[in-house]
């Protein structure tokens, strides 16, 4: 009798077999990546939609700087687009911005809610406020440009500064990334469903092809039973075979919830050779062992293992339609 030992780690996967059950579930990772496209979606729309409390406004000014005649050009160079932020905060313009709004403002406000910045044109400054509140939004920024006004009036360095130009307070709209979650939540769910169904997979150790009686057993391989006709006449025509070969042989049909019982383990004794079924995708690897082992304490010899009510259909695939 050949030894039987269980060899999972030595067995390898079957690609063939677990392409064919991927492909039989692969509607799971289409269901799971539109569902994760919605929840991406919702969960984008809480986080964009921002609580009022929390949600800013800004205005816009564009301040035209009428600098005084200057043959050296420092006058340009002093006022450029990286200093104007510092200039804003300085006490000559802050001074004035402060006297244009009520008490309840503080400097450290005014100044963390401006920003002074040189776009393009170093005669085209752009001033824009942001705050939790549309008014006061409107008001520093009407402060800060009666300010810079004044400003023109006073400095030798300008003819003069006007405002050509305010936009009211409006509310910072976050960037629209609806795609980019909505994508995310997709392919987030589809992989992470396809990384379970490959976890079930490697779990799951139920018997429906060959290769998997032979993680278990180097018993011979005697066919499938109940599978078609093509078959089921190989099927018979092994048994057959067998018995001609060892003479009285004993075929147990096992099945995970059935044991098996006294008569039959007596029946196996006595017999020449046993064939051990494995009913299809019912019995499992580690159960199939444990009768192998009782068989081998009994002294019973195993001499072939196969199949019994198998998918026709699948194994058509896996065999690719020779088994039709």
């Amino acid at each position: 009798m050949r030894e039987q030992k269980i060899r999972y780690a030595d067995a390898g996967m079957d690609i063939k077999k677990l392409v064919l059950c991927f492909a039989k579930r692969i509607w799971l990772a289409a269901a799971a990546g539109a569902a994760g496209a919605v929840i991406g979606g919702l969960v984008y729309l809480m986080v964009s939609v921002v609580p009022e409390a929390e949600r800013e406004y800004q205005a816009i000014s564009k301040v035209y700087l009428d600098f005084a005649p200057d043959e050296t050009g420092e006058i340009y160079q002093a006022y450029n687009g990286y200093t104007w932020n510092d200039l804003m905060a300085t006490d000559p313009i802050l001074d004035v911005t402060m006297k244009y709004l009520p008490e309840t403002y503080s400097r450290e406000d005014v100044m963390g809610a401006t920003k002074a910045e040189i776009l393009s044109d170093l005669r085209l400054l752009t001033i824009t406020v942001t705050t939790h509140d549309a008014g006061r939004c409107e008001q520093i920024l009407q402060a800060a440009g009666q300010s810079l006004v004044e400003r023109g009036n006073t400095a030798r360095e300008f003819r003069r500064i006007e405002v050509i130009q305010t936009t009211g307070a409006k509310p910072v709209v976050a960037d629209a990334r609806w795609i980019q979650a909505i994508t995310a939540g997709a392919v987030l769910a589809a992989v992470l469903t396809l990384l379970g169904m490959f976890l079930c997979y490697v779990l799951d150790d139920r018997i429906m092809v060959a290769s998997d009686l032979r993680q278990v057993t180097d018993a011979v391989f005697v066919g499938y039973s109940g599978a078609g006709e093509r078959l089921e006449k190989d099927y018979e025509a092994n048994l057959d075979w067998l018995r001609k070969k060892k003479g009285k042989i004993a075929v147990l049909s096992l099945r995970q919830k059935e044991a098996v019982g006294e008569q039959q383990w007596q029946q196996m004794c006595e017999a020449d050779g046993v064939v051990l079924l494995a009913s299809y995708k019912e019995v499992h690897a580690v159960y199939l062992n444990y009768v192998i082992e009782q068989l081998a304490v009994r002294e019973c010899p195993l001499v072939a293992a196969g199949i019994v009510n198998a998918d026709g259909r699948f194994l058509s695939r896996y065999y690719g339609g020779a088994s039709r």
